[in-house]
């Protein structure tokens, strides 16, 4: 609250500060969902790598 009231020379009541905290949360996991073409083609992760998963696998029939 302190910030905002610095930035724009005005006061902020707790019930604004919370409305403002809320939309921006909504907006980071807006933010952090994988776009359509990454829901449909999943970017490997390193463990799923095709040599983490050969090693893997090597290690499975030993």
């Amino acid at each position: 609250m302190r910030l905002y009231e610095e930035e724009f020379n005005e006061p902020l009541s707790e019930d604004e500060a919370r409305e403002i905290t809320s939309r921006l949360v909504e907006l980071y996991m807006m933010l952090a969902e994988p776009l359509p073409s990454e829901r449909l083609n999943p970017i490997p992760s390193p463990q799923n790598s095709p040599e983490v998963v050969a090693y893997n696998c090597a290690q499975d029939h030993q």
